[in-house]
Formats: structure tokens, C-alpha cells, sequence
């Protein structure tokens, strides 16, 4: 009991390392100051909402982690660290991919890490075109900000 006790603590410590630096992460993003009022989507818009979807992914790992009777303890440390690659990615893919491509790639791969549709990678590719469309549609229609995009057509 004691050995799998270790264990568990063990996996648990780099995905409680990584909420730790998201949330100093989120602090340093209310220092940013805007020198003009830009209503919703602010220049602390983008870093709070990656640090959401950070915090989220680590919520979901955690728990599994908790309630996980695995001992291999792969889950722990390769999920995290796969989201922040994949999220690295996705803002290097972002200006020269455009929105549309690079969303797209990042939110499969999101759905890929977390096992999401495992076994469907059809269903999987639908479904990341959707959310790939909603957030299209929110940025474009409801804030009005001007996506980039590939060789200026999608």
C-alpha cells in the first residue's frame, strides 16, 4: 500500500508542477495593461485563454490520475507535456498555417492526447471541424477580429 501510495504521489508531481506555473502564469497576464479599452478580447485575452485550456487539461489528468488504478504512471507525465508541445506548436502554426489549418491540426491533436473518439478518427476529424468553426464564428461574427489565413483563402 505504502509503494503504490509513493507511486501515485510521484505521478502526480509534474502535473501539480505545471498548475503551479499556469497559475503564475495567469498573474503575470493581469500586469498586462491595456493602453486603450478593447471591450472582451483584450491583449490578456489569448493568455487567459490558453492558461483555461491549460488548467482544463490538467483537471482531466489529475483526475484520471486519482482515480486511476494503472501503475505504469505513463499518463501523468506525457499528457501535460504533450498539450504544452501541441500548444507550442499551434501558435508557431498560427500566423503562416492561418486560423482555419492550424486550429484545426491543434484541436485534433488535443483530441488525439486525451483519447477523445479513440478508434474514429473520422468522428475525431468531424468533431474537431466543428469546434474549429465555432470559435471561427465567435472570434469573426461575435468579437469581429480578423483571423489570419492560408494563402489568404481559408
Amino acid at each position: 500500500m505504502a509503494m503504490r501510495e509513493m507511486r501515485w504521489r510521484k505521478r502526480l508531481l509534474f502535473p501539480l508542477f505545471l498548475l503551479v506555473l499556469t497559475t503564475i502564469y495567469v498573474g503575470a497576464t493581469f500586469q498586462i495593461t491595456p493602453q486603450f479599452s478593447e471591450g472582451v478580447v483584450g491583449p490578456r485575452f489569448l493568455p487567459l485563454l490558453a492558461a483555461l485550456l491549460m488548467y482544463a487539461a490538467l483537471v482531466h489528468v489529475i483526475r484520471r490520475e486519482l482515480v486511476s488504478d494503472d501503475e505504469s504512471g505513463k499518463g501523468a507525465f506525457w499528457q501535460p507535456v504533450a498539450v504544452v508541445l501541441a500548444t507550442a506548436a499551434y501558435i508557431a502554426l498560427f500566423k503562416p498555417f492561418g486560423y482555419s489549418l492550424a486550429t484545426l491540426l491543434y484541436v485534433y491533436a488535443l483530441f488525439h492526447i486525451f483519447h477523445y473518439q479513440q478508434g474514429r478518427p473520422l468522428r475525431r476529424l468531424l468533431y474537431a471541424i466543428a469546434v474549429t468553426a465555432v470559435f471561427y464564428g465567435l472570434f469573426t461574427l461575435v468579437f469581429g477580429i480578423r483571423l489570419p489565413t492560408l494563402l489568404d483563402v481559408i
